[in-house]
């Protein structure tokens, strides 16, 4: 096969579709690997009570897991909450991205519920405390 940076994607032997798949390369980790280097991903999730409206936790936890997807073991990850207040989730420093911890992250994101108001500003300090840490 073949990956491009521009998502095209070519599989050999070919395998005649009627349709378009929803097969994305760009989400693969392989080409997220291939097409940059080591990370450091923090990712900041709001769950104030606002989140509940119109399905909006539930699109930022797809989210947020999706990107986790992507994730190599030379990439390190971090996740923050925030509301009234910003803590870490599933650990209080950045993790190697290995299968174990992806697989507790994804868990501990799907544990997310939205509660209290919005503070953005005790979530940018919790994300850049974390990339001290």
């Amino acid at each position: 096969y073949i990956g491009t940076p521009s998502g095209l994607f070519r599989g050999y032997p070919g395998d005649a579709q009627e349709t378009c798949a929803s097969y994305d390369p760009r989400i693969r980790p392989w080409y997220v690997a291939a097409t940059s280097g080591p990370k450091n991903v923090i990712l900041v999730i709001d769950v104030s009570g606002s989140m509940r409206d119109f399905g909006r936790l539930e699109l930022a936890k797809d989210a947020a897991k999706t990107v986790i997807d992507t994730l190599t073991n030379f990439d390190y990850v971090g996740v923050v909450i925030f509301s009234d207040t910003a803590s870490t989730l599933y650990t209080t420093t950045m993790v190697p991205a290995s299968s174990a911890n992806l697989l507790n992250l994804n868990s501990a994101i799907d544990g997310i519920t939205a509660r209290g108001t919005t503070n953005y500003e005790a979530a940018f300090t919790e994300a850049f405390d974390l990339l001290t840490r």
